[in-house]
């Protein structure tokens, strides 16, 4: 059995976090605490994990399942509820379908097969020590502003500074810059430089809700993957992102 009750605001969230990996599909984990899921973007590149706690949802009736759900369709009709309305879902066995309440509205989505979505379990990663402690909406700005320079961002930091960065060497560029005041905590033991693809941390800056987060953990070093870890909803949903380097053969 599923039967759970939830803001729009919740729901919204997950959908449109879900997606900047361009992922149509996605396997829900619904257990007694709460909805889990992980997601690889088609090409290994970048993948996202959430916990959402039973606490976040209005009502939570649920015997532990997984289930295949379209995103597109789900966003769909989460598109047409207003800000203060309730979001129903309500599992159908018989035909394993998921049935979404929006007011008067009333979708069925048919599940999918979940043998066929693929998931990946976070890496063990030691980023020793280092770590940068941002604003939703400095993170936000500071990735847009990258888009505007190219294809590939540079992160940088030292004991004084955490740096964004787009552009050509000696050409146009796009640089946002922060020393250590500006930021909720700046912690490193030596200074460091990675590259990676702009496209989707692009995407985590447009679709992040700053009304619901406030800050985000920023984590890498040179040739390491990008992990950044916030949380939303009171602390009771928690997101991991991460993003492998973009290594460069000189």
């Amino acid at each position: 059995m599923l039967r759970v009750t939830a803001k729009q605001q919740v729901m919204r969230e997950i959908v449109d976090l879900l997606s900047i990996l361009d992922n149509e599909e996605a396997k829900f984990r619904w257990g007694e605490k709460g909805l889990a899921c992980s997601s690889v973007d088609v090409s290994h590149v970048a993948m996202l994990e959430m916990m959402v706690a039973d606490e976040c949802f209005e009502t939570y009736e649920v015997e532990p399942m997984e289930i295949g759900i379209d995103l597109r369709k789900l966003g769909e009709v989460l598109a047409l509820a207003g800000p203060n309305d309730l979001i129903e879902l309500d599992y159908d066995q018989a035909t394993s379908s998921m049935v979404v309440h929006v007011s008067e509205v009333r979708r069925t989505i048919r599940g999918l097969d979940v043998s066929m979505i693929e998931e990946v379990k976070l890496p063990s990663l030691d980023f020793e020590g280092m770590k940068v402690v941002i604003s939703t909406e400095k993170f936000a700005r500071s990735f847009k502003a990258a888009k505007l320079g190219g294809d590939l961002v540079d992160l940088s930091v030292d004991a004084s500074h955490f740096a964004v960065r787009s552009g050509e060497p000696t050409g146009e560029s796009v640089e946002t810059k922060f020393e250590a005041g500006e930021l909720g905590e700046l912690s490193v033991k030596q200074p460091s430089t990675s590259t990676y693809s702009i496209r989707f941390p692009n995407e985590l800056a447009r679709k992040i809700n700053p009304g619901a987060t406030e800050t985000l953990e920023i984590q890498f070093k040179a040739s390491y993957p990008l992990k950044v870890d916030w949380v939303s909803n009171g602390g009771g949903a928690k997101w991991t992102f991460l993003l492998a380097p973009r290594v460069t053969n000189d």
